[in-house]
């Protein structure tokens, strides 16, 4: 039970006794008190359910701005990649930190996803082409993923996705949906390769996640026969 819920709990059992023992005993002392403990225990009802109303509305917010595409400006140059347009490493890795937080309060997992984009040899060695396809893939992220997911450009090939109340099973399922998206839309990438690691399977903390993640990732990259576009690796747990 949420803790914020017990002083309006409170005061309705308050009530509910005192209502009681006012029939029983015929009291109009006990029956007023029995509803101001009524009055009370509404007031309360609607001060959290303001509070969390306000709390959805900034959830709501920080996800729709971690998806949409960010123009870079003098004012945030730390924080989004100019070529996509997409939240860079360091906003990923306060995002993770948040995402992680969350989830330890809430007890609901969390999954990161890397995923390493290779081009096509002749958009590699083209600067205009090598922009475009990473521009495309990431317009593909925002199209694919849920509103509650974070997409960020976290290397220079590499995207990295957080996906909230997601098991690991979720992420591979993501990954390949994107490599099925992938060979129908973005023709200039040849392999999407993917590492997967979740809260708490796989660690405890964002950095630990974020390790597993990198190692899966270099896995899948290594792999040379692959499904599809390329292999998605799962983080091993250690025990």
């Amino acid at each position: 039970m949420d803790r914020r819920a017990l002083p309006g709990l409170c005061a309705g059992l308050a009530g509910l006794a005192f209502g009681v023992s006012a029939a029983l005993l015929s009291s109009p002392g006990l029956a007023v008190v029995a509803a101001a403990c009524a009055l009370a225990a509404g007031g309360a009802s609607l001060i959290m359910l303001e509070r969390v109303h306000r709390a959805e509305r900034a959830v709501e917010e920080s996800r729709r701005v971690a998806l949409e595409p960010v123009a870079e400006t003098d004012d945030t140059p730390a924080l989004v990649d100019g070529e996509t347009g997409l939240p860079d490493r360091h906003y990923f890795e306060l995002a993770l930190g948040g995402r992680v937080a969350a989830a330890r309060r809430h007890l609901w997992p969390v999954t990161v996803v890397l995923l390493d984009v290779g081009l096509q040899p002749d958009a590699d060695a083209d600067p205009v082409a090598r922009a475009e396809a990473f521009a495309a893939f990431a317009s593909l992220l925002r199209q694919t993923l849920r509103e509650a997911d974070i997409a960020c450009r976290v290397g220079n090939t590499t995207m990295g996705l957080i996906l909230e109340d997601t098991a690991e099973e979720g992420g591979v399922w993501t990954a390949q949906r994107l490599q099925i998206a992938l060979s129908k839309d973005v023709t200039r990438v040849k392999r999407l390769a993917a590492g997967v690691a979740s809260y708490p399977s796989h660690g405890l903390r964002p950095d630990e996640v974020l390790d597993r993640a990198e190692q899966a990732l270099s896995r899948a990259c290594a792999a040379e026969a692959g499904h599809g576009l390329g292999e998605v690796e799962v983080a091993h747990v250690e025990l």
